[in-house]
């Protein structure tokens, strides 16, 4: 708890405002990196993901499977979003987007832009960088913008690049392919989206599979934090169950939880 409360007062101390108004801040798309992207039935089952992922899969202890209340606000903070981002386009109002190399952050960026693909409206950019020098003399390092303090965003600011036209249009070509491929996953490869199938990753789920029993909690957390892949805890969860089902990994006991749930391989 020291260390923690001295390293947030080091981050209070060089932290500056970015400025601008908090509701300019949209969230128009999430978590485009998993599930269908077109089709009939798209909508439905994003929101299907969005229940699964806010607890319908692996609910916490003690919660309420039925409680929907989150699930509802964010979807329709979403849809209220998105129509809010295209009207701004229309109006022509500047668009800037904020997103890193997180195969769900750089899915959002092509989508954005596919979507502003008929409007005329300045549009930048700031990606996350892989090592950030600070004024103190120190360098960051994050996977996404999510693990960053919230006072940290204003020393990004200088990496604000405008998106050419001709870029927009490339990305936006790009993400009708990919739309057309509804794929099960994206994921990046060599710094490009690309569809990939439902086990893409099961290869790095694999090889941190410790030898004797061991916690899905502490899988998880170990694939996370060696691989750096970007993608969120709940689709190594499901990895890992299906992995269960196909007989790969059997449960030696159940905890509170299915990350409290103890495994191992089979034999």
């Amino acid at each position: 708890m020291a260390q923690f409360k001295a390293r947030r007062e080091k981050e209070n101390r060089r932290a500056r405002p970015v400025g601008g108004n908090p509701g300019d801040v949209l969230c128009p798309c999430v978590g485009l990196d998993i599930g269908p992207l077109s089709g009939p039935d798209a909508e439905k089952a994003r929101f299907d993901l969005l229940t699964a992922w806010l607890g319908g899969d692996f609910p916490l202890p003690g919660q309420d499977r039925d409680d929907h209340t989150q699930r509802d606000q964010l979807w329709e903070e979403h849809r209220r979003d998105r129509k809010r981002l295209l009207e701004c386009g229309e109006q022509g109002e500047a668009v800037r987007i904020w997103y890193s190399d997180a195969p769900y952050s750089l899915c959002g960026l092509y989508e954005v832009l596919w979507l502003l693909r008929d409007r005329d409206c300045p549009v930048t950019a700031l990606e996350m960088p892989r090592w950030m020098p600070l004024e103190d003399g120190t360098a960051q390092s994050c996977l996404s913008w999510g693990e960053l303090s919230p006072g940290d965003w204003a020393a990004y600011l200088p990496l604000e690049r405008e998106i050419p036209e001709t870029v927009r249009r490339a990305v936006a070509m790009e993400w009708s392919r990919l739309r057309a491929e509804n794929a099960p996953l994206r994921a990046v490869i060599n710094g490009r989206l690309h569809s990939v199938g439902e086990d893409f990753y099961d290869p790095f789920i694999r090889a941190h599979i410790p030898d004797g029993t061991f916690r899905v909690g502490q899988l998880i957390g170990e694939v996370l934090g060696r691989c750096q892949l970007g993608i969120s805890d709940w689709w190594i969860a499901k990895r890992i169950r299906v992995m269960e089902n196909r007989g790969e990994l059997i449960t030696v006991s159940e905890g509170d939880g299915f990350y409290r749930n103890e495994m191992r391989r089979a034999r």
